[in-house]
């Protein structure tokens, strides 16, 4: 008599023809069914009695809650909080639930590859469930084990509105336990709003690669997370954000290949091998010129994202700008936030030779910003528009925030698009368009191959902006405009006018 397992091969659709898909092993399935959502995996999971058991070589649980989902609640918060009920059941019976089917359908232990929880706000009554999963996951961990634990979520930066430190309503940091510190398996760890809590002995953390950490309290301060850093040897990615407390950052003793230092307000000096770093990551305040120090080879940087989050209006300010963005002119990739930088910082922009993508994000203040930076990119190729509402900054700083966390934005946040609480600058009526030929710069007319323009609304300045684009593109082969909401009569008048200023014939048209 045939085993199960063979009854399994070879699986015939009620059309007949062979089920390929099923007939692949179990651990293969699971790995397939790892790159889905946790849920959706659980629900495919049940699609017929072959796939029942698969679930339990899923090798992701990941669960998150929606930032702000409980903002407004204040009475179920009130009456959970009186009980002390976790204001997060849903997640929790979601991670637990995962866990124990996991468990059962394996009949024993299986081995977690990766285990993901984000909270909203977590208070100290879900500590004891936290614990238990990572008591669970150190215990049953495989040959590697990637961990990401977000204990709040929202902007990280003090200096913005919806920037929070803390606990909400004065609840203790999460304790991370100190085991964690002594599993070599670990080859990933992002932590936010927790306590680091590292224990007396020797951290041993042999293959971790990377490690990101948000808004931690790290205790004693600067040698806290320098101790975690260095007891890390094959570290090759980190990122701080908003780690109060650490005035210094050195890492000379490993060779990053990505490093990302975002509104980290107390750091002083920041010393790092550059040798084989191809990513950097900086948002913070303009530095001073002995602020960062690229040891090694820093010419092999590819990438670079630049934000600020302090208004730039004094001319030291903008001094200290240019010279901070000549540290990276070899890049080759520049994402540059201009939202707090005014048009008059881009005079004098340092050359960027090898540079042959460029987005620049934020409000479209001239187009002559956007001109003297193509003057001094001749090897541009790819030029990207995030066009955000301009504003009115205040005394306090106290600008809003475009957060891109570890996804590649597409398009502009909801947030940068809302009502806020700044007042939209109109736009002059005496703004006048400067002369086509004045844009008859050389990279734009023999070298760009492709124009992005994200939030488009065409008023009088994009309009401009988008007509001294598309009039110079002589080699132009794509461009792709997304339209803001609207009426469809609105929207079609927007992308015939913008198909009318092209000149490249050939020119790959994708609106959105």
């Amino acid at each position: 008599m045939a085993s199960p397992k063979e009854k399994r091969i070879g699986v015939a659709s009620p059309s007949g023809a062979r089920d390929r898909l099923s007939d692949l092993p179990d651990f293969l399935l699971g790995h397939v069914l790892s790159f889905l959502p946790t849920k959706e995996a659980g629900r495919t999971a049940e699609l017929s009695r072959r796939w029942r058991d698969v679930f339990c070589n899923v090798q992701t649980v990941s669960f998150a809650e929606r930032q702000g989902a409980r903002a407004k609640d204040w009475t179920t918060f009130y009456y959970e909080a009186q009980e002390q009920k976790s204001c997060s059941a849903l997640l929790l019976d979601d991670v637990w639930n995962a866990l124990l089917c996991r468990r059962r359908c394996a009949r024993a232990h299986v081995p977690l590859h990766r285990l993901r929880v984000a909270f909203d706000d977590c208070h100290w009554w879900n500590e004891h469930h936290v614990n238990q999963w990572l008591s669970y996951v150190l215990r049953h961990s495989s040959q590697e084990l990637h961990l990401d634990l977000r204990f709040q979520l929202g902007p990280v930066c003090a200096r913005k509105p919806y920037g929070r430190h803390g606990r909400k309503g004065g609840d203790a940091w999460y304790e991370m336990p100190r085991n964690l510190y002594s599993c070599a398996v670990l080859r990933s760890l992002r932590l936010s709003y927790c306590l680091l809590n590292l224990p007396d002995a020797a951290i041993n953390l042999p293959f971790l690669e990377t490690l990101h950490l948000t808004a931690v309290d790290v205790g004693s301060g600067t040698c806290c997370v320098e101790r975690l850093i260095a007891s890390c040897p094959r570290l090759v990615d980190l990122t701080l954000e908003s780690d109060t407390g650490v005035e210094r950052v050195s890492v000379l003793d490993r060779r990053l290949r990505r490093f990302a230092l975002r509104c980290c307000h107390e750091v002083e000096s920041v010393d790092i091998d550059a040798s084989e770093l191809i990513s950097l990551d900086y948002c913070g305040p303009v530095p001073e010129e002995e602020f960062l120090s690229l040891h090694g080879a820093p010419g092999t940087i590819m990438s670079c994202t630049v934000d600020f989050c302090k208004v730039l209006s004094e001319e030291a300010e903008l001094a200290r700008f240019r010279g901070f963005m000549e540290k990276f002119s070899g890049v080759k990739h520049l994402h540059l936030h201009h939202r707090r930088l005014p048009a008059t910082s881009f005079q004098g922009f340092p050359s960027f030779p090898n540079l042959t993508r460029v987005a620049l994000q934020g409000p479209l203040l001239s187009p002559d910003a956007v001109r003297q930076i193509l003057e001094q990119t001749p090897s541009l190729e790819i030029l990207s528009l995030f066009m955000e509402r301009p504003v009115v900054p205040d005394d306090s700083d106290n600008d809003d925030e475009s957060v891109s966390d570890e996804f590649t934005a597409q398009s502009i946040p909801d947030e940068l698009t809302a009502p806020d609480e700044f007042t939209t600058q109109s736009i002059p009526d005496e703004l006048t368009a400067p002369d086509e030929s004045s844009f008859s710069i050389p990279c734009l007319q023999h070298r760009v191959k492709e124009i992005n323009m994200v939030h488009y609304e065409g008023d009088r300045l994009q309009g401009m902006m988008a007509k001294l684009l598309f009039r110079n593109a002589l080699v132009l082969e794509r461009f792709c405009v997304v339209l803001v909401k609207g009426p469809f009569a609105l929207q079609d008048g927007l992308k015939k006018e913008i198909e009318s200023w092209v000149v490249a014939a050939d020119a790959e048209p994708i609106f959105l």
